[in-house]
Parts: structure tokens; sequence; C-alpha cells
């Protein structure tokens, strides 16, 4: 039919939960597509370089929407946040070590997995737009103002503004700190620690990565 790997994946996935279904409804006896194996597509997360992120830190927006996106995905760039993780950031998930400097301790929603993120001086800038001195509650540090949709439209609306190639989703958030946090020379498990991966083998794609940008950096320098 032409489809995407993304549809026929989804499309797979219904499949098997009706077949499942059937089964346990005793309207059919055993799943047919069990011994099944499906080719898996390997997908190279996009990220953004460090000169894409400051055309993002540096271009004027007048728009509180486009704001607002730009200022979730930049945290999500110095943090490796996920957009769910964003969005349920709260207040009493910042924490001060001994020597003063504060640092995200979280269960990322997806896997349960706990996040241990020191805050960059730029995220820490970020925070204080949105946290309240005063207030000794704990509450949600980004507004639920508008839904993850619009706020993907503001997102991607700033990354055409602002001359970046790579179309600006929030998984290119998250991968871009796996890649820049890499390339910076922090030890492959601590951006494991940093990111909530269960296993090292889900970071080792951005090693795979960096090995390959070198490599055509090397080759423009040649």
């Amino acid at each position: 039919e032409g489809y995407a790997p993304a549809t026929i994946n989804k499309h797979l996935c219904w499949l098997s939960r009706l077949m499942y279904r059937a089964v346990s409804q005793g309207t059919i006896r055993f799943n047919p597509f069990e011994e099944a194996k499906y080719e898996a597509v390997e997908r190279k997360p996009r990220f953004l370089s460090k000169g894409d992120v400051a055309k993002l830190l540096a271009f004027p927006l007048q728009d509180e929407g486009a704001e607002l996106s730009r200022r979730m995905f930049l945290f999500s760039v110095f943090t490796g946040l996920a957009f769910a993780d964003l969005q349920s950031l709260r207040v009493s998930q910042i924490e001060k070590n001994n020597e003063g400097k504060r640092y995200i301790r979280k269960a990322r929603q997806k896997t349960e997995v706990e996040s241990l993120i020191p805050l960059h001086p730029i995220a820490e800038q970020i925070l204080s737009l949105y946290t309240k001195e005063e207030s000794k509650g704990d509450y949600k540090i980004f507004p639920d103002t508008m839904s993850k949709g619009k706020l993907l439209t503001h997102l991607k609306a700033v990354g055409w503004a602002c001359g970046i190639r790579t179309p600006l989703t929030w998984h290119v958030g998250r991968h871009s700190f796996g890649t820049l946090t890499l390339e910076a020379g922090i030890p492959i498990e601590s951006i494991a620690k940093m990111m909530g991966h269960s296993s090292i083998a889900s970071t080792q794609i951005y090693a795979q990565i960096t090995d390959q940008k070198i490599a055509r950096d090397m080759e423009r320098v040649m």
C-alpha cells in the first residue's frame, strides 16, 4: 500500500492486540501471527548542532505561546527530559547537593527509571522564569495552558524562522542532549543515568552518531 514504516508498525500493533483479545475471549483458538517476525526499520535520531542551539537562544520572539514552546524545548536540550517529563516536572523534584548546586531527580514517565540531572546554567535561567520564590508549596514548573500539539506547531514555526533545517520535535531536544553531552566528553554511563535509560544499550546509539559526525567533520578539514 506504500505506507511508511511507522504507519505499518502502528497497524501491526493493533492487529497483535486484536489477535490476543480474540484468543482470550475464545473467538479463535490460537494467535496465527504469534511466531511471525517483523522487520524493524532502524531510525537514527535527529539532533541539533551547537550552532542551531545558539540560533534558538538568540532569536527574538514576541508570541507568548512560541516563547513557552522554545523555552521548554531548550530546557529539554539542556536536561534531556522528554515532553511528558517536562509537563509533569514539579518544584519538589529540583534538589540541592552539599555544594549548593541544583539538580533534577525524577523518575521517567515512560520507564519509571530515575533520572539524575545537574542543572546547566541555561536550564537554571529558564527555571527561574517559572519558579515562585515566595511559594513554599509544590507545583508544576511549566504551565499546561496549551496542548502538546499546539506547542509542537509553535516549535516547528520557531525552527523554520531560525533557519534550522532539522524539523524541531520534542524527541530532537532529548536526542540533542544525548549527542552534545557525549561530544563534550561525558562518560556514557553518566549520560545513561541523566537520561533515565534502563540500559546503556539505549545510550549507545549516540556514540554511533558522534563517530559519524566526527568522520564528516574531519573530511571537511581534509
